[in-house]
């Protein structure tokens, strides 16, 4: 749970600690502050990835006690690879991840579009497995929308269902909320580059159904070439600056409140 003493709560929804390790070293990502608390959720996509994950993620956690992370590991539609599915069952059955993703379709290249029928495949499994151990999922959508509208029934069913780096707009949005899933919408730099769906959604959101991430170290702004863990500083001073376009005398420390019950609704199983 978090202090109350906390002065600054930053919330990841969604970030690579491996992938990470090819900037900086990984171990000393975070500043260890009395005023600042870091909470995460890092992600993997195959077996020994995972592993090393685990073992960074144990690190942080020891040398950093204002550093907080939770796991997830999935099958990502840009790699379906169908056989890490009994791998990701055994991590589900023993407790060792919080939870299922990335999962979800890219249709972004004429490459990811081939395979289609295997991310079909490795979809379906996830979201079974994400209600049958009653774990959130995070999902990875580009150009696909339409698909994960399809499987609406499916989503009812799951615990918490959070869209990384969401690429629709607030139509989209109330759209997915209205087929009564319990959905939330994470946002990143983009809303630093002028997306404009993105701003809308950061903007108009209900506060309860927000989240803000970093994708690090792959989200990256022109001239670039990564995205530290630590710029969500920087995505939660831009969101609210959005967020004041409608609410003037909204805080930082109110925002970081909000956000920082919706982290632990969905990867602590607080308050559901």
């Amino acid at each position: 749970m978090l202090e109350e003493k906390s002065l600054c709560t930053f919330c990841d929804a969604h970030f690579h600690l491996v992938q990470c390790s090819r900037f900086f070293d990984v171990h000393n990502i975070y500043p260890s502050s009395e005023n600042e608390s870091f909470f995460g959720c890092t992600c993997s996509h195959e077996r020994e990835e995972y592993f090393l994950h685990k073992e960074q993620s144990a690190v942080l956690s020891e040398k950093f006690k204002n550093v907080h992370l939770f796991t997830s590991f999935g099958i990502h539609p840009q790699l379906p690879l169908t056989e890490n599915a009994v791998f990701l069952e055994d991590l589900l059955r023993c407790g060792e991840i919080d939870a299922v993703g990335e999962a979800g379709f890219d249709l972004y290249t004429p490459e990811f579009k081939k395979t289609i029928l295997e991310q079909e495949g490795a979809w379906r499994t996830q979201v079974e497995l994400a209600a049958q151990y009653n774990k959130p999922i995070v999902v990875h959508c580009r150009k696909a929308l339409h698909l994960i509208f399809l499987d609406s029934a499916l989503l009812r069913k799951i615990c918490a269902v959070v869209f990384h780096s969401f690429c629709g707009g607030m139509h989209e949005a109330e759209g997915i909320l209205g087929k009564g899933i319990n959905a939330y919408f994470s946002f990143g730099k983009q809303i630093l580059n002028g997306n404009k769906k993105s701003i809308e959604c950061v903007r108009f959101l209900p506060s309860e159904r927000l989240l803000l991430e970093t994708d690090a170290p792959f989200q990256t702004l022109k001239n670039e070439n990564m995205t530290s863990p630590l710029e969500i500083r920087r995505v939660y001073q831009a969101a609210l600056e959005i967020r004041r376009r409608e609410n003037p005398l909204l805080s930082m420390d109110e925002l970081q409140r909000a956000l920082s019950c919706n982290f632990l609704r969905v990867f602590d199983m607080v308050e559901k």
